[in-house]
């Protein structure tokens, strides 16, 4: 017996727990496929029985594991925000640091990139200002797609995606600069695939700009959103171009390193 080890005298299970098994299968399954799963694929791919399946999904759901979207179930955000602390050191966050780090070199602000995650967004990549006033932004964070400009990044860009949220979801006010007339919106999506880029002003939280452009993977689908978050107060006239042509110029090149290749690029 070794001296000191804590689990001297305390009798180890001999198997895992087997519903603790049997959910981590419906997890694995269901993370290895980001577009998410019906349940019949579910239980297709686990090979559980259907009522076996049925009551884990609705116990994962409700626990926060899971999440289902239209009938789909993804990751839940839950699981996302345990990870806060944690980098996932995907293809994608690797590729996008440096152009991070050279974004927030760039303009002086908190540059941050986003990728999508059912109906939300979810912040995957950070390189903070070294201003003494700052936007409070950390790994994780999960936020709307309705109000803000990476997420209106995200509607402009995905026709699914837009009509779902614009058509059936709940454009929440969180202030009175957020955009909750569908109309509207739709109108500002138009102009915002159009030029390549979004800004917003005062629309999630009071006090705070930002301006966000798309990063397009090999496939020319959109994979995530890159952009800087600014306290409103240095959201001048003067620095908002320079930092709009900041932005688009990260975009492209972090675009460019996920393989995506500009129309006309090879003349």
């Amino acid at each position: 017996m070794v001296v000191g080890d804590a689990r001297a005298g305390v009798r180890q299970p001999s198997q895992p727990i087997l519903v603790l098994a049997k959910s981590r299968r419906v997890i694995d399954v269901v993370a290895a496929d980001p577009g998410g799963l019906t349940w019949r694929q579910v239980q297709r791919a686990t090979g559980l029985p259907v009522s076996t399946t049925v009551r884990l999904l609705q116990n994962l759901v409700a626990e926060g594991f899971l999440d289902v979207i239209a009938g789909r179930y993804l990751v839940g955000l839950g699981v996302l925000r345990w990870a806060r602390s944690r980098r996932i050191e995907s293809r994608l966050t690797l590729l996008a640091q440096p152009e991070l780090d050279a974004l927030r070199d760039a303009t002086g602000e908190t540059a941050v990139l986003f990728v999508r995650h059912g109906d939300q967004r979810v912040l995957v990549g950070l390189s903070e200002t070294r201003h003494e006033v700052v936007r409070l932004v950390g790994i994780g964070q999960v936020m709307p797609l309705h109000a803000g400009s990476a997420g209106k990044v995200f509607l402009a860009y995905e026709d699914e995606v837009r009509d779902r949220v614009l058509d059936f979801g709940e454009l929440t006010a969180y202030t009175p600069g957020t955009i909750v007339d569908a109309d509207r919106l739709r109108a500002e999506l138009v102009g915002i695939q159009a030029c390549g880029w979004a800004d917003s002003v005062a629309e999630r939280d009071h006090g705070t700009a930002s301006i966000s452009a798309p990063v397009h993977d090999h496939t020319g689908e959109l994979a995530a959103v890159i952009g800087i978050g600014v306290p409103e107060q240095r959201f001048t006239d003067a620095n908002r171009p320079k930092w709009t042509e900041a932005v688009v110029t990260a975009a492209r090149r972090l675009s460019a390193a996920m393989g995506h290749a500009e129309r006309g690029a090879d003349g």
